[in-house]
């Protein structure tokens, strides 16, 4: 992991980078909808995203260099994530920096949720590395990774 790594808000400038992220290979095959989006639709999704006030979403910078995405989305009392890291800089530690990062975006106290599927091993090396407690999820076969904030 190199230089400087923070987190910045998503903006519209981003929609073309978030574009090639969401249809990369290995996105869509760990995503629960595998089928390729187009880029009409992935355009409307990212400006209701942008304007939605239960969604937050982030790029992650090492540097100068957009190497990744987090997004939070309201789901009842807690917030869902979903994340990914740039096809050229998976395996360097970026997963886990996102959400070490991300505890400074949200209140102590938030509850986190993710659903990773089953055949998602570096999902779920992070989230349990990071100490998120685990449920299958028969019905929808993933496992789902829970965590409150300042809780360890």
């Amino acid at each position: 992991m190199e230089g400087n790594v923070y987190l910045r808000r998503a903006d519209r400038e981003d929609v073309e980078l978030f574009f090639r992220w969401v249809n990369e290979p290995a996105v869509r095959e760990n995503s629960f909808n595998t089928e390729p989006i187009p880029w009409e639709s992935h355009q409307k999704w990212f400006e209701k995203v942008l304007a939605d006030d239960g969604v937050r979403i982030f790029v992650l910078m090492a540097g100068n260099v957009p190497v990744g995405q987090i997004r939070l989305t309201a789901k009842e009392k807690m917030w869902d994530i979903d994340y990914s890291v740039d096809v050229l800089y998976r395996g360097q530690g970026y997963g886990k920096k996102l959400f070490e990062l991300l505890v400074n975006e949200v209140s102590m106290g938030t509850e986190l949720v993710a659903e990773v599927k089953r055949n998602n091993i570096a999902s779920q090396r992070v989230f349990e590395g990071l100490r998120f407690s685990k449920k299958e999820n028969l019905e929808m076969n993933c496992y789902e990774y829970y965590q409150k904030v300042g809780a360890q």
